[in-house]
């Protein structure tokens, strides 16, 4: 019985410690769900992943962004990619993305080429500069209508397997 929970306490110290480890290595990463991230002027985060919620990047993301039913505001930097899916996205005139911008079921609002360092990717939506004169060739938007008529027709093309087919009759 002793050497049971002699184990067990280690086995709990080795996950404990590990666990820690893992959290100094992230400590500088946010991770909400229904509470929105702000990271302000002159503050630095790696990663912001935010489920049912909004980002606000005015300070330094080093790494990537990931929304997931909410906004993203950007008017700080974002050295990696940048994706919302369920949202909108508004890309300030000061504002820099270092990576790819993908949105996915709203739609993007950039107001300088310089904006955006990688493609820009918007499906569901539209993907409008704020200046008609931006003229990009890494910048494409799928409506609505075709990101539907795109799904449906998927959607029909994974069904065929399924249908039932019909077999001569053998007598």
């Amino acid at each position: 019985m002793t050497s049971r929970i002699r184990l067990l306490g280690l086995v709990l110290a080795v996950l404990f410690s590990t666990a820690a480890a893992h959290a100094q290595n992230r400590q500088h990463s946010r991770t909400y769900f229904n509470q929105d991230i702000f990271v302000a002027q002159g503050q630095q985060i790696q990663n912001a992943t935010c489920i049912f919620c909004s980002i606000q990047v005015e300070g330094d993301v080093t790494g990537r962004v990931f929304v997931l039913f909410g906004s993203l505001n950007v008017s700080g930097r974002i050295r990696g990619r940048a994706t919302v899916v369920g949202g909108n996205a508004v890309i300030d005139s000061q504002a820099q993305i270092g990576g790819t911008a993908v949105v996915v079921g709203g739609n993007a609002v950039y107001e300088t080429e310089e904006s955006i360092a990688g493609n820009a990717w918007v499906i569901g939506g539209h993907l409008s500069p704020v200046s008609h004169r931006v003229q990009s060739h890494h910048r494409l938007s799928f409506s609505p209508v075709v990101f539907s008529v795109a799904a449906i027709l998927i959607l029909v093309l994974l069904s065929l397997p399924f249908l039932p087919r019909s077999r001569p009759d053998p007598a």
